[in-house]
């Protein structure tokens, strides 16, 4: 049997190797520690920002503008005060602030992803993108204002309420995409048709719901009420290249809405007889560049 004395010996050795663990454990920790301070404050911004400024201008030909750079623990990278020079807008988008992560759950994965935060235009964005290519958005509250000049001259406005996004940055045969938008106060003013002073057509609260694959997309839903129009509709749209070769066919139905001014009921009057529910039946087809409305279906 052993004495009391002997039992302290043998626990001795194991008490031994418990501190000198914890010794390297806390060592190790404190190293880590040290290398990650110093990775922060020594992080190089700057040379950062000029390589993604660089990059993107060298792969899409898009001019970036970023006022600064900084990383946060975790390995959030943030940014503020983007502004994106892009060809088919009429002005550069502005991003007040936009933080990027890694998508954790994908790190180990063959698909890696980064996960977006974005605040620009009076509202949010938030979404993922994986590294195939892959890319799932939503956005609330972003309120816009876009003069165009093609396919026609006009002043668009509103607020994009809600609005989700399932896509991807290739348009291969396999690839599913599927668009809802829910926007509100929607406008289109500045067209020839109207006065100088017209505040031009109130579309109010619009729906847009769109199914595709590859190239080939479905708009299952195009729907506008409580403005001077009441639109619905659904029809096809093809992508090509460019606007020129890229090709829709629209089938809607439209009436004026119960505060119309005269002028667009006339309008309208144009397009024939009112069918069910005092419905005018138009049509949009052609290219994206040059749309041609008829009117009969």
């Amino acid at each position: 049997m052993s004495s009391p004395g002997g039992t302290h010996k043998a626990k001795a050795p194991a008490s031994s190797w418990q501190r000198s663990s914890l010794f390297l454990l806390t060592g190790a920790g404190l190293l880590l520690l040290g290398m990650l301070a110093g990775f922060y404050l020594f992080f190089p911004a700057e040379a950062l920002k000029q390589r993604i400024t660089q990059e993107l201008l060298t792969r899409t030909g898009t001019e970036v503008q970023i006022r600064q750079v900084s990383l946060y623990p975790l390995l959030s990278l943030d940014t503020d005060q983007v502004k994106i020079d892009l060809p088919q807008l009429p002005r550069p988008l502005e991003i007040e602030q936009l933080s990027l992560s890694p998508l954790w759950s994908t790190l180990l994965s063959s698909n890696p992803g980064v996960q977006l935060q974005a605040e620009l235009m009076r509202g949010t964005l938030t979404g993922e993108i994986l590294k195939s290519g892959r890319i799932s958005a939503m956005a609330t509250g972003l309120r816009f204002d876009l003069p165009l000049q093609k396919p026609m001259a006009m002043n668009i406005t509103g607020t994009l309420n809600q609005a989700n996004l399932e896509a991807a940055t290739r348009l291969d045969p396999e690839t599913k995409t599927v668009i809802s938008l829910q926007l509100s106060d929607l406008r289109i003013s500045g067209l020839d048709i109207f006065k100088a002073d017209s505040p031009g057509i109130a579309f109010g609260e619009t729906t847009l719901e769109v199914d595709g694959q590859g190239r080939a997309m479905k708009i299952k839903t195009l729907s506008a009420r409580g403005g001077d129009l009441d639109v619905k509709g659904d029809g096809t749209l093809l992508i090509g290249r460019t606007s020129a070769t890229s090709r829709i066919k629209l089938e809607l139905q439209v009436r004026p809405g119960p505060n119309a001014d005269s002028s667009i009921a006339s309008l309208l009057e144009l397009a024939g007889k009112q069918g069910p529910e005092g419905f005018y039946s138009l049509t949009v087809s052609g290219t994206l560049a040059k749309p041609i409305l008829k009117s009969g279906g």
